[in-house]
């Protein structure tokens, strides 16, 4: 890779963590490309990028951003998810880390805190933003619907 191809992605890797909500660390060990194709794919709707990438461009891609403790994770070759619902990604990266074993999440960032793996599972049996808002939506609406089925059989009986 020339140097002006390297700052490039230096550049694009920076303009994307800045609009991130989270950076996701995993190890690939031997996944064929049809599985990480896969994983890719899952991952697309809810990141900005899902890329193999050197760890010493990243790096540098990094500093003076708020993620920059992510660096201690990447240790050996990596791919990089930057999230832009770093929730969802916790539940991709989860699910596919189980049928798939040559994939190690390794941990990543949201917010203010660092995640190991063991963080990164529990977040993932999390229930999303969605599906929250759909049990506060049934909660507010059962009472309503109570008093309609109610009234209604209290009409028919006269």
């Amino acid at each position: 890779m020339k140097k002006d191809e390297k700052s490039a992605l230096i550049s694009s890797l920076q303009e994307n963590i800045k609009s991130a909500n989270g950076i996701f660390v995993v190890e690939n060990h031997g996944t064929s490309v049809k599985d990480f194709e896969a994983l890719r794919r899952e991952l697309a709707p809810v990141t900005s990028v899902f890329k193999v990438v050197k760890n010493r461009l990243f790096k540098l891609a990094l500093k003076d951003s708020s993620f920059i403790d992510v660096e201690k994770l990447m240790k050996h070759p990596t791919a990089v998810a930057i999230a832009t619902d770093g929730l969802a990604v916790t539940k991709v990266l989860a699910k596919f880390a189980e049928t798939h074993p040559t994939i190690t999440i390794v941990g990543g960032k949201m917010d203010a805190d660092l995640l190991d793996a063991k963080a990164i599972e529990q977040l993932s049996k999390l229930p999303s933003l969605l599906e929250i808002r759909g049990t506060i939506a049934r909660i507010l609406i059962e009472p309503a619907s109570r008093i309609a089925r109610v009234s209604g059989e209290y009409g028919k009986k006269n």
